[in-house]
């Protein structure tokens, strides 16, 4: 989707068979989040600055810079998402489902329209986002109590 601004937002919905609380967990506690996304020093803190770290590769450094800006126990967070010359928002929106579950919605935004020779931002974060938050996510749920 593509804003007013010429940005480009990335969203992604997941259902998944846990409770909110649970859920938010998975994305607010470091120790989790390490197991599903990447090794982080985050404070569930307004204006909190923290890392999201990951192993380095050609051409990125494996850091990414964030700031808090929204916590909505168990409903939403939202946080800035910089890393090499990107700077996104990730915004983490859950619902109950009927079932006792959580609809999870995943935005990324500020992406900038795309231009001939520029990274591959906005495909890069999907790719990223399916993997992380499909596939390893529900996989780390799956081992909570």
């Amino acid at each position: 989707m593509t804003s007013t601004d010429g940005t480009r937002s990335l969203t992604m919905e997941f259902d998944l068979p846990h409770a909110p609380t649970k859920v938010w967990r998975a994305l607010t506690e470091p120790e989790l989040l390490g197991k599903w996304l990447m090794t982080t020093n985050m404070k569930l803190a307004l204006g909190d600055t923290f890392t999201f770290q990951s192993q380095p590769v050609p051409g990125w450094d494996g850091v990414i810079n964030c700031t808090m800006k929204e916590i909505e126990p168990h409903t939403r967070l939202r946080y800035s998402w910089t890393s090499m010359g990107l700077e996104t928002d990730v915004t983490f929106t859950l619902a109950p489902t009927p079932k006792g579950g959580t609809m999870l919605k995943l935005e990324q935004s500020g992406f900038p329209a795309a231009k001939p020779g520029q990274p591959p931002f906005f495909e890069g974060a999907r790719m990223g986002w399916q993997g992380f938050a499909g596939k390893r996510l529900p996989e780390v749920l799956a081992g909570l109590a």
